[in-house]
């Protein structure tokens, strides 16, 4: 891009560490399904058989109080998308989220890849709403092109963030998220989850952001109720600027409702797209 450097560093403060690729695809929503079919199936079984993919799930539990693990050296993207996921880093440091990792070309090479239908063996109720809950899997970098991400926490503060950026040409597909968001927040908004004999609510509602965030569609979930070791909450902000497409979420066992994370969002958002042009 012209008139910017070839590389933005991280900002002072910002440390950059080593993301795992379930924690990734945990924080682009992928995890919606996942995490509510391992937990119910993990809560059915015996307690003490403790299988791989439920430690992962714990170890995405959207908590940031535990350090992350040490930065390695390893080949992380560059170009417009780069540029402008580091400008919402940046955002997000001075909202005190100064914990940060980028994501490399395999973990973006794999988040690319078409999602596991996870539902198999879980009702939607009402079952007019199995497609959409299928669609919240999505993120720019499921066929988007030259994508970049990183996701960011803060030391002491439960919930988690990432910014994805990726070039997305085909229309049709970013018209399929919007009507998922329209539907989730319409006839959708209230949906149970049935998995082994387990009932699992999941609320959407339209968070308040600001219109000059350029924001195109905003969502605002919580799964299970008050309380429940089930309990999760996630906030997800999509933006369009120069035929990039921009994704801002938060995620963490509860409080995402509150303002201050769509105030957070906003801006980190803003600042994302004001860096695309």
């Amino acid at each position: 891009m012209a008139g910017k450097p070839a590389g933005r560093t991280p900002p002072p403060g910002v440390r950059a560490q080593k993301t795992a690729l379930v924690v990734a695809r945990w924080l682009a929503l992928a995890v919606l399904i996942v995490a509510i079919v391992i937990a119910v199936t993990s809560c059915s079984s015996d307690a003490g058989g403790e299988s791989t993919a439920s430690g992962e799930a714990a170890e995405g539990s959207g908590s940031a109080t535990a350090p992350p693990a040490a930065a390695s050296s390893r080949p992380a993207p560059s170009g417009a998308a780069a540029e402008a996921v580091a400008a919402g880093v940046e955002r997000a440091a001075s909202y005190n989220f100064t914990l940060s990792a980028v994501a490399s070309d395999a973990e973006l090479e794999s988040l690319s890849a078409d999602p596991q239908d996870t539902l198999e063996g879980a009702t939607v109720k009402p079952a007019s709403c199995l497609d959409a809950v299928r669609q919240l899997n999505w993120s720019p970098a499921q066929g988007g092109q030259d994508p970049a991400r990183t996701d960011f926490a803060a030391e002491g503060v439960e919930a988690t963030g990432s910014i994805e950026v990726a070039r997305v040409t085909d229309r049709a597909q970013l018209r399929k998220h919007y009507a998922t968001v329209k539907q989730m927040l319409g006839d959708c908004s209230e949906v149970t989850l049935s998995i082994s004999g387990s009932e699992v609510p999941l609320r959407s509602s339209a968070p308040e952001t600001s219109p000059e965030a350029g924001a195109e569609s905003a969502l605002l979930w919580s799964r299970a109720s008050t309380g429940s070791e089930l309990e999760q909450q996630a906030l997800v902000l999509i933006g369009e600027r120069a035929g990039q497409v921009a994704m801002v979420s938060f995620i963490g066992p509860r409080g995402i409702d509150d303002p201050k994370f769509a105030t957070m969002a906003d801006g980190i958002l803003t600042a994302t797209l004001n860096d695309l042009g």
